[in-house]
């Protein structure tokens, strides 16, 4: 019985109000803790969400630009064959007047020209469009549709030279790069003469 002098008495009580009182301080750091985490994930979904519409506007806008382009390409090619299928209307005519023959054959080859250039121009210049805006399948069948007509005009071009008994003018020929012969002769090459 001596030894209960030594046991110390604890300094603090527990008392109800101090248990409400931790209650109330880990519910109120709780609630702050599920605001903020409320609120980082609705910022996160927000700036998520955000995203997510920039990259739809950007693939309507990159739809819209390429529907404008293979469109632009389609009506292109009409044009050019329309321009080619007018070559054919005074060459049909040769076997039907032969005394207008040679008239007939000019009006032929100015129609073939014309032909010519739009392709030499707007052709060209549409293609390098549709190649740069382009998915690469869309883009090797875009060059299969403009090889296709080229062999069309060929063919055409062709029927004029028979007719007329010589060659025809396929247009300018881009000069070589500067510094081209140079290397051409330098690797042992005359580009004067014929291999």
């Amino acid at each position: 019985m001596a030894d209960h002098h030594l046991v110390r008495p604890s300094p603090i009580r527990h008392s109800g109000a101090m248990d409400s009182g931790l209650a109330a301080v880990l519910g109120a750091t709780v609630g702050a803790l599920g605001t903020g985490a409320t609120g980082l994930a609705a910022a996160l979904l927000g700036r998520s969400t955000a995203r997510h519409q920039v990259r739809a506007e950007n693939m309507r806008a990159l739809r819209e630009s390429r529907r404008a382009t293979y469109l632009a390409f389609a009506e292109a090619h009409e044009r050019y064959l329309d321009l080619l299928s007018t070559t054919l209307i005074p060459l049909s005519r040769i076997e039907r007047f032969p005394s207008q023959r040679e008239e007939w054959i000019e009006k032929a080859h100015k129609r073939w020209n014309q032909a010519l250039k739009y392709r030499q121009n707007e052709i060209q210049k549409i293609r390098a469009v549709l190649y740069l805006d382009a998915t690469r399948p869309v883009a090797e069948a875009a060059l299969e549709v403009t090889m296709r007509f080229a062999l069309l005009s060929n063919a055409t071009r062709r029927t004029i030279e028979a007719l007329k008994g010589q060659g025809l003018d396929t247009g300018p020929i881009t000069p070589p790069r500067p510094g081209y012969i140079d290397r051409l002769t330098e690797d042992g090459l005359d580009p004067e003469t014929p291999a």
